[in-house]
């Protein structure tokens, strides 16, 4: 185990662990029998029950460090998705502005069109009576320079 704390990465979690472990099985080799004492018992424990003591402590340790680093990608996450939903918003804002001014445009074109169908119209009827006038006006000098 000692071997496997040598050769193993030093980081800044680990190193905690393995100090308190190593602190640990040296104190089990000096002394012959480990006691805990409460108010009417008392327990020994051997070596092999202390080494599966420090590595449950070990263990739990990690599993610390390990749920600190998942709830600060959780906080991570969820701040990416106040941005992302905070862009969302304005990204309907900005379309629906863009409905809007599509909207208006769409009506003046509307208006327009309408505008230029009653101009055609009246441009329609003007030439009509232009010819009609004229036509009245040829009709009438040829009659009186016949009669």
């Amino acid at each position: 185990m000692i071997a496997f704390l040598l050769l193993n990465k030093p980081s800044k979690s680990n190193t905690v662990i393995k100090l308190s472990l190593c602190i640990l099985l040296i104190l089990q080799n000096w002394t012959a029998s480990y006691a805990q004492s409460s108010s009417d018992t008392s327990k020994c424990y051997g070596v092999t029950n202390l080494r599966k003591i420090a590595l449950k402590l070990t263990q739990g340790q990690e599993c610390d460090t390990l749920l600190k680093l998942a709830d600060s990608v959780i906080v991570n996450r969820n701040i990416t998705i106040d941005l992302l939903n905070d862009n969302i918003q304005g990204y309907k804002m900005e379309s629906s502005l863009k409905e809007s001014i599509i909207s208006r445009k769409q009506q003046e074109i509307d208006t327009i069109n309408l505008q230029l169908k009653k101009t055609k119209q009246q441009l329609w009827l003007t030439k009509a009576g232009w010819l009609l006038t004229t036509l009245g006006l040829s009709a009438t000098t040829v009659y009186f320079i016949i009669h």
